[in-house]
C-alpha cells in the first residue's frame, strides 16, 4: 500500500482513492472577427451613377448634419442607432457615413453584428466632398459640388 501511495504522490495525488478527475473543459472559442467592408467615395459615386442607390446612413451629430451632408441621407446620430434599428431596412444595402470614416466604421460593424448588410464610407463626408461628391447644407439650402 505504501508503494501505491508513493506513486500517487509522485503523480500529484495524495489520496488513496481511485476516483478519476474529469478532464478540464477546453477554453471557449473566441468569437469570429467581423470584417467591415469599406467603400471609397469614387466607387460609391460610380454605384449611384449606375443606378444602385444604397441607403446612406449618416451617423453624425445634428450640428454636423446641418453643416454638410450627402443629399438623400438618412440621419440617425450614432448614439441613437441601437434604439432606432427598426427605422433601417434590414434588406437594404447600407453605406454608413460620418465626417472622416471612424464612427461610420464602428456603426457599420454594429449593424453587421445585428444582421444588416452595411459598409462604411472611407474618408467620410470630408473625402466625399473633396472628391467632388454632391453635398447640401441647411445654411445654403441648395446642393453644391
Amino acid at each position: 500500500m505504501k508503494l501505491l501511495d508513493a506513486i500517487k504522490r509522485s503523480l500529484g495525488s495524495s489520496s488513496t482513492s481511485s476516483s478519476m478527475q474529469p478532464p478540464a473543459s477546453p477554453p471557449a472559442p473566441e468569437p469570429a472577427e467581423i470584417i467591415i467592408p469599406e467603400i471609397v467615395p469614387a466607387d460609391l459615386m460610380a454605384e449611384r451613377r449606375n443606378g444602385h442607390q444604397p441607403i446612406l446612413l449618416d451617423c453624425r451629430e445634428d450640428h454636423e448634419w446641418r453643416q454638410v451632408r450627402i443629399p438623400g441621407s438618412l440621419h440617425i446620430p450614432m448614439r441613437q442607432i441601437p434604439g432606432r434599428l427598426a427605422e433601417i431596412d434590414r434588406a437594404a444595402d447600407i453605406v454608413v457615413v460620418c465626417a472622416h470614416g471612424n464612427r461610420s466604421y464602428s456603426v457599420a460593424g454594429y449593424l453587421i453584428e445585428n444582421g444588416f448588410a452595411a459598409r462604411s464610407l472611407r474618408g467620410g463626408v470630408a473625402d466625399w466632398q473633396a472628391r467632388g461628391g454632391e453635398v447640401e447644407s441647411d445654411t445654403t439650402g441648395a446642393a453644391r459640388t
